[in-house]
């Protein structure tokens, strides 16, 4: 049970601080030492080392024998170059996302968390240690296997108060993000306290900011208005006389500029005949809303004896309006008008410029959060985690005017009334628009046993047993089409999950040693839902790690899942002027969208199998490679309603409307279920971190070869001539406690006490760790000692082998590797490539990450008339570069304004690419223009972040 560990010995041996540290020093002498020992650690060579007998288990592991698949210590998280863990989860996406894709599952210090807002803003300065481990490991906390864990390993002692600033902007203009962020952080061994406030706001931006053509198929509304005949006409003509003085017949004219101020002549509208006004109102549509958003966020954990104790609570809003163009009117002109020229009775078809269509929507959400650990003598740790949410929101959506004022006025002759001049109130009132609200508020709680019933041979068997309980209300009430329809659905859900792990063989215990070390896990969870029944849920798997550098996971899991229930009872929402592209006519069509949920959903089962390996071949080098296959199906898939192609609409007639001519007019997209969906897919990809000698390092290797001076010898001695604070504090982390005796200076110290970690976990052991880790020591876990800087790369491929869905028994079934589409962008990509790669020194660094997709191409419309659209491949290209001022040690010193001050310049989609997507002619449909894709398309965000201590 004992490991050889590799512990920093080089600044021992030069400055004698580590064995003053254990003693009874003055606070500030303490901390004028630990400052320089720090300083120290960035310098150490891994060559120069002491051995250290401590304990297998590091501090904050996670529970069981399945090793992390990357460790990230405190230099690989400032390579980084990110304030908070939610910035860091982001970065890291490539290498947590599993093979089913989503976020992964956190832990805190190897613990269960309520909810991810225990953690998601503190800064990452606070972090030890990042641990990332495979699917397998969520079992043993009573999750399913179907998403990657990160542990999150904080230091036992920090103390900031962090302000950012932000502004992001795209290059073409037209809109820009302004974001403003104030967070206090405070972290003892006793527990810790954080407060984060954000407020963020985002402009409008227009199609008419844009380069977009404006829709070209028919239309007869427009600004200025065009006639066409009137309502009892028979052959479409507008009028005789007018046909005559054009010399063929007319069935739409365009009104003259001139009639906005009098009576326009016959003659005027001869130069329309057979020409309609078109109108862009791109200054009335909106690409991206005008939004609001607040948060606020606090967390408070506490040692109540031998528990761990935290409380969270937070709060959001979120405001958002868009401009959904214009309504449009048709009115008839009577012929004795004093405004008509024409003999017979006409139809006016135009917009009502001021009353643009408008959408807002409201919501607050509120968050409140318990979690307790402890544990039962040394054999079985316990968490209990309790949350309550609630989602107030709501909607508004305007639907157009009345015209019914105007019509009087016009058929009683007013010479007041021009119907082509302005339309006001009250000839034109708006009429009641749609609106709807909904109240979504859950509250659980559940608890977790985990420890070893028995003793193998090859080692224990362990369990993990979760209990829970949750009761959800959704209450939804809408208006629309003059009916108020209301919605209210509860459920009460009690769970259960039992995990096994039995070892089987054991190098270490020499059994069956020549097969490596060799264990089986099986799992099953019952879920009694009070509006579906019970559902149940079987998995099992193996482990194997044949030889240290090789690990292998095997799992196959049957799983049933209800919808949720906003899937259920989210209120009905009709949308105006929503742009689609209908496959069945291979046009962009305006059409009236309906959202909110359906109560007709039957829970979906899942049957997955899931084979991958971690190997780490090189040694010492900080290099794994890591591939995972799958495959999945799943019967009665729950979904979001699929693109407009002829196949979907055959298979849901009745969730389409067109009108008399085939032109489609509205979609019912709420969710739907597929009768069955298969996928198969491969991942596989790297991480390479390799160290880098920063300027410290360098000088304190020339101060041991005798060719150099003491880098800290200058230091030293300023803080004794004037008493300033050692600004090489700030050049390690911008930010932490001032140590004092026996805390983080304490460098043999237990760690057991840290943070908000649970009871005492033993001494750390790892390569290159040291023992303790109070403050801001470089070594701090991880398993890489050096500090520094790095060199950073890692890249994921996804080869998606099968991707197909039955629609329902009967009809034909939907390839999207193949020609099929289950959504507006396109089939599915089969090769998928995400690159992340950085370099960082002396607090500079540089991060460029790439991703790109393969093309598809969408076969639909009908056997008469078929339709096809080809999306291209796209590769985009992320930069940031970043200056943490403080490691600028030359720089601090003269500007100590620059002591934990980061600047960070980023420039998203660097070279502005957008997907081209075009139809067999080769042209580029109205709504796939590049714009309408990607409306910011280059952006960029400067961002000012500054930390206090």
């Amino acid at each position: 049970m004992r490991l050889k560990v590799v512990a920093a010995g080089v600044a021992l041996s030069v400055f004698p601080v580590g064995a003053r540290a254990q003693q009874a020093t003055p606070p500030a002498a303490a901390q004028g030492v630990e400052n320089d020992e720090e300083m120290a650690e960035d310098a150490v060579d891994p060559g120069d080392a002491i051995v250290v007998e401590a304990s297998r288990r590091l501090p904050g592991a996670v529970i069981g024998d399945i090793p992390p698949d990357q460790e990230l210590g405190p230099a690989d998280i400032r390579a980084y170059g990110v304030s908070s863990i939610d910035d860091l989860l982001t970065e890291l996406g490539p290498q947590t996302q599993s093979a089913s894709g989503g976020r992964p599952i956190v832990l805190l210090n190897g613990r269960r968390i309520a909810d991810f807002r225990e953690l998601r803003d503190l800064p990452t300065e606070a972090i030890l240690r990042v641990d990332i481990l495979p699917e397998e490991v969520a079992l043993k906390y009573g999750y399913s296997a179907d998403q990657r864990v990160v542990n999150i390993v904080l230091r036992p002692r920090f103390r900031s108060t962090s302000v950012e600033l932000t502004h992001r902007m795209p290059t073409d203009g037209g809109t820009s993000e302004p974001e403003a962020e104030l967070g206090l952080v405070s972290i003892t061994p006793d527990g810790r306290f954080s407060l984060n406030l954000e407020y963020e706001r985002q402009s409008r931006l227009l199609e008419s900011e844009r380069d977009i053509l404006p829709e070209t198929r028919d239309d007869v509304f427009d600004l200025a208005g065009n006639i066409t005949a009137g309502p009892g006409s028979t052959t479409g003509e507008i009028d005789p006389a007018l046909s005559a003085i054009a010399g063929v017949p007319v069935t739409i004219a365009g009104v003259p500029a001139s009639a906005a101020g009098g009576a326009p002549s016959l003659g005027d509208f001869a130069a329309t005949a057979n020409r309609a006004n078109v109108s862009d109102l791109g200054r009335y549509r909106t690409l991206r809303p005008e939004t609001r958003q607040f948060q606020a966020n606090a967390v408070y954990a506490r040692a109540l004896g031998d528990i761990q104790a935290t409380i969270n609570g937070s709060l959001e809003y979120n405001h958002s309006r868009s401009l959904q163009g214009l309504p449009g009117i048709s009115v008839t002109l009577p012929a004795g008008n004093p405004y008509s020229p024409f003999d017979d009775d006409v139809t006016l078809n135009r917009y009502v410029e001021n009353a643009p269509l408008e959408q807002t929507n409201r919501s607050i959400t509120s968050h409140a959060g318990v979690t307790l650990n402890g544990s039962i003598d040394t054999n079985w740790r316990w968490t209990v985690t309790g949350k309550y949410d609630r989602v107030d929101s709501k909607s508004f959506t305007d639907l157009g005017v009345d015209p019914s004022g105007l019509e009087a006025a016009l058929a009683a002759g007013d010479p007041t009334v021009n119907p082509f001049g302005p339309l006001l109130v009250p000839l034109i009132a708006p009429i009641a628009g749609n609106h709807a609200s909904s109240t979504s508020s859950t509250g659980g709680a559940d608890a977790l046993l985990h420890g070893n019933l028995a003793t193998l041979p090859a080692g224990d068997i362990s369990t993990s047993f979760r209990i829970g309980a949750e009761t959800n209300d959704f209450s939804s009430r809408s208006f629309r089409g003059g009916m108020v329809r209301e919605g209210d659905i509860s459920r009460d859900i009690v769970n259960g999950r039992l995990n096994l792990d039995l070892p089987i063989t054991s190098k270490r215990r020499d059994v069956l040693a020549f097969a490596g070390d060799l264990s089986a896990n099986a799992n099953v969870s019952v879920d009694h839902l009070s509006d579906f029944g019970t559902l149940t849920s079987i998995g099992y798997g193996a482990n194997w790690g044949p030889f240290d550098a090789l690990r292998v996971q095997v799992s196959f899991d049957e799983a049933e899942r209800a919808p949720s229930a906003n899937q259920l009872g989210d209120p009905t929402i009709s949308t105006p002027n929503s742009r689609i592209f209908d496959y069945v006519r291979g046009q962009t069509v305006d059409i009236t969208r309906i959202t909110g949920g359906n109560p007709g959903l039957d829970a979906q089962t899942r049957h997955s199998f899931k084979a991958g390996f971690n190997v780490k071949p090189f040694g010492a080098t900080d290099f794994n490679l890591r591939a995972d296959y799958i495959n999945r199906r799943t019967d009665d898939d729950i979904a979001s309603f699929p693109a407009a192609t002829a196949a979907i609409e055959a298979a849901f007639p009745d969730r389409f409307v067109r009108d008399g001519a085939g032109e489609l007019i509205s979609v019912d997209t709420r969710p739907i279920n597929f009768a069955r969906r298969e996928d198969k897919r491969i991942r596989w990809g790297f991480n390479l971190s390799l160290p880098v000698k920063s300027r410290l390092q360098r000088e304190m290797e020339a101060y041991r070869n005798g060719t150099g001076p003491n880098p800290f010898e200058g230091m030293r001695r300023r803080r004794d001539g004037d008493g300033a604070e050692d600004s090489a504090r700030d050049g390690q982390h911008a930010a932490g406690e001032r140590p004092t005796p026996g805390s983080g200076g304490d460098r043999v110290r237990s760690e057991g006490d840290g943070g908000s970690a649970g009871p005492q976990e033993g001494r750390r052991g790892s390569r290159g760790a040291r023992p303790g880790g109070g403050g801001f020591g470089r070594f701090g876990g991880g398993g890489r000692g050096q500090g520094g800087g790095r060199i950073q790369l890692s890249v994921y491929h996804t080869w998606h082998l099968e991707s197909r869905i039955d629609i329902r028994d009967g009809l034909p079934i939907l390839d999207l590797l193949n020609g099929d589409a289950s959504g507006s962008s396109g089939g599915q990509p089969r090769h998928e490539v995400e690159v992340r790669t950085g370099y960082s020194n002396n607090g500079l660094g540089v991060r460029l990450n790439a991703d790109w997709q393969s093309a598809t191409t969408v076969n639909a419309g009908t056997a008469g008339a078929p339709q096809q659209l080809r999306f291209g491949s796209l590769a985009t290209f992320d930069l940031r570069l970043f200056a943490d001022l403080g490691q600028q040690r030359d720089f601090v010193r003269t500007h100590r304004w620059a002591r934990g001050t980061r600047v960070s310049l980023s420039v998203s989609n660097l070279f502005n690419r957008r997907q081209h997507v075009t139809d067999a002619a080769g042209q580029t449909p109205i709504s796939y223009q590049p714009d309408y894709l990607d409306p910011m398309g280059r952006t960029i965000r400067l961002s000012i972040r500054k930390l206090f201590n």
